[in-house]
């Protein structure tokens, strides 16, 4: 009875070498595949369209890459970043603030890349009646959405309306908005009777019309710029970006998104 018992207890060990050694002799499982880095790029409410097209084609050209996208003003994004976000491109729609944030050691490399020009949008009710500058200031427009002389669209916006004589006039009709994009909504939604934004912006207007175009010798000079952030830990990647957004590639997409060369004067 003993012999038996030695006897199972040997073949027991056996048996759990031999699984032993299957288990050792297992292949690995198969590493999974790298997360591709995250190139994190902050852009004015204005680019969304032509910036999300940019961003696909250059993660289609680098794989190893996802660029995550985010949108507002300028200067709130610029705030931002002054704050720490993980921000490592910024796209602005002005000069100023990358000059800014380069004079205080949070930016570099900056690389204008875009114009644009102003016109003057107004909702279905108030378009027919709103033909020239001074119509602003009449019957017919009530409300002006206008964000404030921070936001690069402010700015160039109140910069028109001094040139033209008006901005004390029409101030007291301005109702506040955040951005761009925030701006042409309250026309479209009917909540302003008038707007200044961006003629890239008029294009992807659902009811707001164009009610003029603001002459070429009236227009300020509109000129996006983008900057790689100090602090990004994507300084390459940033980089490569950079040099993709001055592309001939990516200077189509914006001229296919209606904006003008940096630089370059603005379409009558």
């Amino acid at each position: 009875m003993q012999k038996l018992a030695i006897v199972a207890l040997v073949f027991a060990l056996a048996a759990c070498s031999q699984e032993e050694v299957e288990l050792k002799s297992q292949p690995e499982p198969a590493q999974a595949a790298k997360e591709p880095s995250v190139l994190r790029v902050a852009a004015a409410a204005s680019l969304r369209e032509a910036a999300q097209e940019i961003g696909a084609r250059f993660g289609a050209a680098e794989p190893a890459i996802r660029v995550e996208l985010s949108f507002g003003a300028s200067s709130e994004l610029a705030a931002q970043l002054r704050a720490g976000a993980p921000i490592d491109v910024l796209l602005s729609a002005d000069e100023e603030i990358p000059r800014a944030l380069e004079a205080e050691g949070l930016g570099t490399e900056l690389r204008p890349f875009a114009g644009n020009r102003l016109v003057v949008i107004a909702s279905p009710a108030a378009a027919e009646r709103v033909k020239q500058a001074s119509d602003l200031s009449g019957d017919a427009v009530k409300h002006i959405a206008m964000p404030g002389p921070a936001v690069p669209i402010g700015h160039y916006a109140r910069e028109w309306l001094t040139k033209v004589g008006l901005l004390q006039a029409v101030e007291p009709r301005f109702v506040q908005t955040e951005n761009v994009r925030a701006t042409l909504a309250a026309v479209d939604a009917g909540n302003a009777d008038a707007a200044i934004v961006y003629a890239t912006d008029a294009r992807v207007a659902t009811s707001a019309r164009v009610a003029f175009e603001i002459p070429e010798s009236e227009q300020p000079r509109i000129v996006y710029v983008a900057l790689r952030a100090s602090a990004t830990k994507q300084a390459d990647t940033a980089a490569r970006f950079l040099a993709f957004l001055g592309s001939n590639e990516s200077a189509s997409i914006l001229q296919d998104s209606g904006f003008t060369p940096p630089g370059a004067s603005p379409a009558p």
